[in-house]
């Protein structure tokens, strides 16, 4: 494996080989994201550099993000360059737009005169954003792009209408955004099938609609064979809830399962415990961990560990949107998953097979008791979801989806 240095304001990196499409033709595909993808610690983080690991397969990926860098540089993989538009301490700068909607991002005008000149030094043949927080992005890059495609990691005016359902003329303001962003681009992605439907009646358009999941993140550190069942000494069973501890639907998912369904589970199996990690927890879950049986790990370096401790991860999510990347996770790891159907909502598990569902406190609580006092119950639902989710999830999977919806099945018709 080569390694390439990270950029700023667009300065080159170290050349990297070029492997050839379908084609023939080495295609060079440009992201640019909120965010810096790499390392990846967020779900969409996850899903940024996994797509670009895809299409890196076809030829250079630039990486770039809005938002500069946290902490230092770290070893890329072949063909892939990141670079960052803003830097810590730069002076405020005006805004793209007098007036945005609460999902845009602000987007500084020196980091648009930024990722101009690098479009123009790359070269891309697709430009891919992130999304409809980077709405601001599209037309400018319009003219630069080859193949502009707009990465919908969610149905942005559905999750406004979720998050905030008083304020309805704000999940319209965002639709009219999704609508001028369809007839802005050439290809959109979608995460599930579900968001497809959902977006296809949200928009009428015939701009291509692809679906490109979100695939396991770090695949290659996880074993491919299913894991042994941890051991119980540290308690059993051992819960597992990974995600953003920053984000509301992450935050009230941790506030009921530290608060409602752990007490519940405890009264049935005393020793079990509760670990909530992830990036960046707000003051309400730092709060939790002050509960008898509730572990909190902020900012874990290394989600590995955890997940090959674990013996459940139960997701109570109320509201969210796109896939749970998390619950991929978990189940590449051969940890049971027990959840809300909104958790699991765009995957496409089997119930009472790859995963257990139930929308209540009282009923994940009673399920999560049921499947720890069924060893076999338990061992058949890790190995169904441990098969599922590398078959339709796995690497290859996820190179076909980014592959096709690159264009690449049209250009060899």
């Amino acid at each position: 494996m080569q390694h390439h240095p990270r950029t700023r304001f667009g300065r080159p990196a170290r050349a990297a080989p070029q492997v050839a499409s379908a084609s023939g033709k080495a295609r060079r595909t440009l992201v640019v994201c909120i965010d810096p993808a790499f390392p990846p610690t967020s779900g969409a983080d996850l899903r940024n550099f996994g797509n670009a690991v895809a299409a890196a397969e076809l030829g250079p990926v630039c990486l770039v993000s809005v938002r500069p860098l946290a902490g230092p540089p770290q070893p890329l993989p072949a063909n892939i360059r990141v670079v960052t538009l803003t830097a810590e301490g730069e002076p405020r700068a005006r805004a793209l737009g007098l007036w945005r909607t609460k999902t845009e991002t602000r987007i500084p005008r020196p980091a648009l005169a930024r990722l101009e000149a690098l479009v123009r030094e790359f070269r891309p043949d697709t430009i891919v954003v992130e999304g409809i927080p980077l709405f601001r992005l599209l037309r400018p890059l319009r003219p630069l792009a080859g193949q502009l495609i707009l990465d919908m990691h969610n149905v942005e005016s559905d999750l406004a209408g979720q998050l905030h359902p008083a304020q309805g003329s704000g999940a319209l303001d965002v639709r009219r955004l999704e609508r001028k962003a369809a007839a802005i681009v050439d290809r959109i992605w979608v995460c599930s099938r579900r968001d497809h439907g959902k977006f296809k009646a949200l928009v009428s358009s015939t701009v291509p609609v692809d679906i490109v999941a979100n695939g396991i993140p770090r695949a290659e550190d996880i074993p491919k064979a299913l894991p042994a069942l941890p051991a119980s000494s540290g308690g059993f069973p051992l819960i597992l809830l990974v995600g953003h501890l920053g984000y509301q639907p992450n935050i009230d998912a941790a506030q009921r399962l530290a608060r409602s369904i752990l007490p519940r589970i405890r009264q049935a199996l005393p020793t079990a415990k509760l670990t909530l990690a992830g990036r960046s927890p707000a003051p309400s879950v730092q709060a939790l961990a002050r509960l008898e049986g509730v572990a909190l790990v902020e900012d874990p370096d290394d989600v590995r560990p955890l997940l090959s401790a674990a013996h459940l991860s139960v997701i109570p999510l109320s509201m969210g949107g796109g896939t749970r990347i998390k619950i991929l996770e978990a189940m590449a790891w051969g940890v049971p998953v027990i959840a809300t159907p909104l958790a699991a909502e765009g995957l496409d598990l089997v119930e009472n097979e790859d995963v257990l569902l139930a929308a209540s406190d009282e009923e994940l609580a009673a399920m999560a008791i049921a499947l720890c006092a069924d060893p076999g119950r338990m061992a058949r639902q890790r190995a169904h979801a441990h098969e599922a989710v590398w078959s339709r999830f796995g690497p290859q999977a996820i190179r076909d989806a980014v592959h096709s919806g690159l264009g690449l099945a049209d250009e060899d018709a």
